[in-house]
């Protein structure tokens, strides 16, 4: 296995669209950096007149052996030769008297001469940062053609060039051309929201929302328990048509939704429609708090419970663990799990949620870049119930080796439709700026059977959403629209 911290490596599979998103109103805030970055400083793109170079790490650079600068007529004595002569009797010649220079011209030969050095010293250095980028180009590109356009925007492009802005769009679109459709770039402020939200810590007024098409509005489909929104008096199915002032339809559903995120104990207005029709208005005012994120939920049906896990995060094996002690409290004796639209999440946390289910053996086998091989096991410790899993082609990365892992131990029959396919680890590793690139790092295998990158995970039972309930917003889904749900249970009945 390769030299990373298993702890950030994630198993994020495909993102949700922004119109269809669970995720709650509200703005991750720092809480340290998992993958600390490398001391060393980052380099800066610079400029030298019209040209651009990027500076080099001359700390390090080997020395270069000084330039002479000669005069064109100079000529260079021939060793060992002897004196002819006529040259010794020039040398014999008394030397004239000094001539006399007014101080005047005296400082304007200096100044030119400094003057004159400065631009050879100038164009030197220029010409050297110029060959030294070809070379690197040529090294690692087969050309020079990066050089090449870069020369050529600095010297027409008719706007100004933001370099942060470039080096951006330069490893966005080195990562693009590599072939790695999970590899990613993120920004120092953009890798710890994201690590954050995995962590299930986030700041805001704790409400899911959905985008409502008909109305170009914000819709409430979640109410987090104790929190701002729940306080402020928002209901589940309000339509958020106003953020401070702001119509959400000018907004969008991103922007609409980044409004009404927001620091712990600052505060948001917010205008709502509700009642029949929405033909009722309320102003209601929010102070946004720190929430904790829910992955699992769990609901009873009969003697069935039915646990849905809507990503693996940090809390997610202790949130399992509650919710299961509840069900068997509620007089429930099998499960229902639900990995519907399960992105996936961090390795360790689908690992710790294998090792409570599974009986002693292996629950992953993974495989990295260099070919090494190795093994995660469970305990003797299992979860001894019988158990159903739905999944769609939204269930993905670490929702795949869930289901595959309870499929290869024969503790679950799968219903639903074929899988995402996404059987690759992503690991971060820092630039030493505090950015981070996600490389897709190491593959991994369920138990038993054979990885499923591009292919997904078979159900025993293929079970097509009704086209009613395809109609339908999946958040929106109740039991009685919900046919893939029903048949689970009606299947968890019969075990």
């Amino acid at each position: 296995m390769s030299d990373h911290d298993e702890n950030n490596m994630e198993m994020t599979g495909i993102p949700q669209a922004g119109e269809e998103t669970n995720e709650p109103l509200t703005k991750q805030t720092r809480d340290g950096a998992e993958t600390p970055a490398p001391e060393t400083p980052a380099e800066e793109p610079v400029e030298a007149g019209e040209d651009a170079v990027y500076a080099e790490d001359t700390e390090n650079a080997p020395e270069q052996p000084e330039e002479e600068i000669v005069s064109e007529n100079a000529e260079k004595a021939p060793d060992n030769e002897p004196e002819k002569p006529e040259e010794k009797k020039k040398k014999e010649k008394p030397a004239k008297s000094p001539r006399k220079v007014s101080l005047f011209a005296a400082v304007i030969a200096v100044l030119a001469a400094s003057v004159l050095a400065s631009q050879i010293t100038f164009l030197s250095v220029r010409q050297s940062y110029h060959n030294k980028l070809a070379s690197v180009s040529s090294t690692n590109y087969g050309n020079s053609k990066l050089a090449e356009v870069d020369e050529l925007y600095r010297k027409y492009y008719v706007n100004e060039i933001d370099n942060e802005q470039l080096t951006d769009g330069i490893i966005t679109g080195y990562i693009f051309g590599t072939g790695d459709k999970y590899g990613s770039y993120m920004t120092a402020e953009e890798y710890r929201e994201y690590i954050n939200s995995l962590n299930s810590r986030t700041e805001g007024i704790g409400a899911s929302v959905i985008w409502n098409n008909d109305m170009d509005a914000i819709e409430v489909v979640k109410i987090y328990e104790d929190s701002p929104a729940e306080k402020a008096g928002v209901l589940v199915g309000d339509l958020i048509v106003e953020v401070d002032g702001v119509p959400v339809y000018e907004l969008g559903f991103d922007a609409g939704v980044s409004a009404v995120k927001g620091e712990a104990g600052t505060s948001v207005k917010i205008t709502v429609l509700r009642g029949e029709d929405y033909s009722e208005t309320v102003q209601l005012e929010a102070v946004r708090s720190q929430i904790n994120i829910k992955t699992v939920e769990y609901t009873k049906y009969g003697e069935a419970a039915v646990i849905a896990i809507s990503n693996f995060y940090a809390d997610t094996p202790t949130e399992l663990k509650a919710a299961v002690s509840a069900a068997k409290a509620d007089g429930c004796d099998r499960i229902v799990f639900d990995m519907r639209n399960n992105p996936g999440g961090y390795l360790n946390s689908v690992l710790s949620v294998l090792d409570f289910i599974l009986p002693e053996g292996v629950i992953v086998r993974i495989k990295s870049a260099s070919d090494e091989w190795t093994e995660k096991r469970s305990d003797a410790s299992c979860l001894d119930m019988p158990m159903v899993v739905i999944v769609n082609g939204n269930t993905a990365s670490a929702a795949e080796l869930f289901t595959s892992a309870l499929k290869d131990y024969g503790y679950a029959t799968v219903i639903g439709t074929q899988t995402y396919g996404k059987g690759t680890v992503l690991t971060p590793y820092p630039l030493s700026d505090g950015s981070v690139v996600y490389i897709s790092s190491d593959l991994y295998y369920p138990p038993k059977s054979d990885n499923f990158e591009g292919v997904g995970v078979t159900p025993d039972e293929v079970v097509e959403l009704s086209e009613e309930a395809q109609k339908l917003n999946r958040y929106k889904l109740t039991y009685e629209d919900d046919n893939q749900l029903q048949r689970a249970v009606e299947i968890i009945k019969e075990k």
